[in-house]
């Protein structure tokens, strides 16, 4: 662990901008769920299977 301080600043750095892209993915995958969920809400129940029907109540 005797790297220089400007290559663990640098692998720091890149790991902040991973987590920063990830947060963002994670938005826009809640955001695509809730759009989803409203889509299949939209359906007639009998339409849906039991299972998605006890999924969509979470």
């Amino acid at each position: 662990m005797n790297e220089p301080n400007s290559t663990l600043a640098e692998r720091l750095a890149a790991a902040l901008a991973e987590i920063e892209e990830l947060r963002g993915d994670k938005l826009r995958l809640q955001r695509e769920l809730v759009r989803l969920r409203g889509l299949l809400r939209g359906e007639p129940r009998e339409l849906r299977s039991t299972k998605l029907n006890e999924a969509l109540r979470e």
